[in-house]
């Protein structure tokens, strides 16, 4: 069965974020997200999930950042299992597990994080205190580990795996990037997208600190590399509309930066029904870019975050 896992973040910063440090966050987001699958996989024995796409569905600049991601994965699970995925898939995907509670899958983005930047936290401060770190991870283990329904260091064990062999550095680089668009903030802090803290200000101050060592020019040989870019005031073909008129199921290219049409995916704010029916349009696109089997990057999907539709 495919499903659809989210992963949301507010970054809360005073300041204008850089957009090199937005991408860096979105790419490191999406990196992290997808190793969220080999965890779940690990954790809950007769289940499997298979990676299919990453896309943005929300991005917001205004104050508080806000970034949201669509995870599709194809989920598997064994016959007598049946009867126990049903709420374990309601984890997942957020339904609800409110209150307190973020998603599953965020959180669990935020303990790869948390684990990467604390090896890089000890990388560039040997030896000294990181409690908040510490106390902020310890929180989120306990969260999972209540929605799964395994023991915290069993987790623990499962991300450590993760950070062995050669994305290693790949994973630790991710983990730094994920807190770019707190860079020269003031006492920011990470909330999930129903407004609770995943990180108070004193964890992300020691983030912060810690995100600008070498392991950030290392990259995974093993993955292929993606990249992603802004483009303002684009001319957009439309070539494929959702009947439904829903955020999904759209394609189209621009001209000015690639011929062959790819997926388009509207940013959560824009009405599906302000651009049906059109044949081109002209807005601002997140362009994602992925190395092909050439070593090229090719054009893969874009998000149409704003559209000039006067």
């Amino acid at each position: 069965m495919e499903v659809t896992l989210w992963h949301g973040l507010e970054y809360e910063v005073e300041e204008p974020v850089a957009i090199e440090d937005l991408i860096k966050s979105l790419e490191a987001n999406a990196r992290l997200l997808r190793q969220t699958s080999t965890l779940l996989s690990d954790l809950v024995p007769g289940i499997s999930l298979e990676p299919k796409r990453i896309s943005v569905s929300r991005l917001s600049q205004e104050s508080p950042l806000r970034e949201l991601l669509a995870y599709t994965v194809v989920l598997a699970f064994q016959k007598d299992l049946e009867k126990e995925v049903p709420p374990l898939i309601e984890q997942i995907t957020g339904v609800e597990v409110g209150g307190d509670y973020d998603t599953l899958v965020t959180v669990l983005v935020m303990i790869i994080a948390i684990y990467g930047i604390s090896k890089a936290f000890d990388r560039v401060f040997p030896g000294r205190d990181k409690a908040p770190l510490e106390a902020t991870q310890k929180t989120l283990l306990e969260q999972a580990a209540r929605l799964l329904g395994v023991a915290v260091q069993r987790i623990l064990d499962a991300v450590s795996v993760l950070f062995t062999g050669k994305q290693t550095r790949s994973l630790i680089t991710a983990s730094q990037r994920v807190f770019a668009p707190t860079r020269g903030q003031s006492r920011p802090s990470i909330r999930a997208r129903d407004g609770a803290v995943l990180m108070p200000h004193e964890a992300v101050s020691l983030a912060q600190a810690a995100s600008g060592i070498p392991y950030e020019t290392e990259e995974d040989e093993s993955a292929p590399k993606i990249e992603s870019e802004f483009h303002y005031g684009v001319r957009i073909i439309l070539h494929a509309m959702d009947r439904d008129r829903k955020r999904v199921g759209w394609a189209g290219h621009v001209p000015s930066l690639f011929d062959d049409r790819i997926p388009m995916h509207l940013e959560k704010s824009m009405k599906p029904e302000a651009i049906f029916g059109k044949s081109e349009i002209t807005g601002d696109i997140l362009l994602t870019k992925e190395e092909d089997e050439n070593g090229d990057l090719q054009p893969k999907e874009f998000l149409l975050v704003r559209g000039n539709l006067g």
